[in-house]
């Protein structure tokens, strides 16, 4: 059906109508590699949280938070630490996980969602489409990175589903009872140390948002653990979005931490 939603229901949807509050999501799911002329192969298990605050200003849905993934064993479900590349030999890479501080966006408001309903169980799913083409941050005049990822341009794709209550979307309330269904695709992450061969990631993993006032104790007892022990910072949002500060991802977390990577290996990933 034709969308009837804008960026005033995403905030209620995704977020909170309390510019102030923090809004958890956590996911869980596989990771799978696949490569011309092979098995697909699943490589890890992964568990993630998102914590982020919005609100709607000067014509946007302005956001910010902080959000991480890591990168389990694929059978014990156990925090890795060292990865063995099954392609390349390399044994005991670091495993870096997703640390991403900050996560900005800036959506304008006037950009409709995509709905689909259900009219058997009053359910609305709400699609997010993020097709990824940039140059890739690793691609430098030195060639320094060429062995962690060796392609010009980053291509990837994010795609979100999520799923609530029909009557509650066309209410003007924070909605607590949300899925999501997120699927990535992506070259392979830089720590793999993959070059330039072909191939590809698929993230394939589904979570939830929890509750209003919900704290970073609530998360995935791992998540919760790491938060609570590590990394303090991602129990909460910054407070404001801020333009000057651009956001933080796996690869430009990769380049930034470079040095620790490949000069530390003792170092705990993700970084305090």
């Amino acid at each position: 059906m034709a969308a009837k939603y804008d960026v005033s229901s995403l905030l209620r949807l995704r977020y909170s109508t309390d510019t102030k509050a923090d809004t958890f999501f956590q996911w869980e799911g596989s990771i799978f590699a696949f490569i011309p002329g092979e098995q697909p192969k699943k490589l890890f298990k992964c568990v993630g949280m998102n914590v982020s605050k919005a609100k709607v200003e000067e014509g946007k849905l302005k956001v910010t938070g902080r959000e991480l993934t890591y990168y389990l064993d694929p059978i014990t479900g156990e925090k890795l630490n060292t990865w063995n590349n099954p392609w390349t030999r390399d044994n005991d890479l670091p495993v870096v996980h997703i640390a991403n501080n900050p996560v900005q966006m800036a959506i304008p408001s006037f950009i409709p969602l995509e709905t689909r309903e259900n009219k058997f169980n009053n359910t609305t799913t709400i699609v997010s489409e993020i097709p990824l083409f940039y140059p890739n941050p690793l691609a430098t005049e030195d060639h320094k990175f060429d062995e962690y990822d060796a392609n010009e341009m980053y291509q990837a794709g994010e795609f979100f589903t999520f799923k609530c209550n029909s009557t509650e979307l066309a209410d003007t309330k924070t909605i607590d009872n949300v899925d999501v269904n997120w699927t990535r695709i992506s070259k392979f992450p830089p720590f793999m140390k993959m070059g330039g061969k072909e191939g590809y990631l698929i993230y394939h993993c589904s979570g939830y948002k929890l509750p209003q006032a919900s704290t970073a104790d609530d998360l995935d007892p791992l998540l919760a653990k790491e938060i609570k022990d590590r990394m303090t910072a991602y129990a909460t949002a910054a407070d404001e979005y801020d333009p000057n500060i651009k956001s933080v991802s796996s690869w430009t977390y990769f380049k930034d931490n470079f040095e620790t990577y490949q000069n530390d290996s003792k170092a705990i990933w993700p970084l305090v």
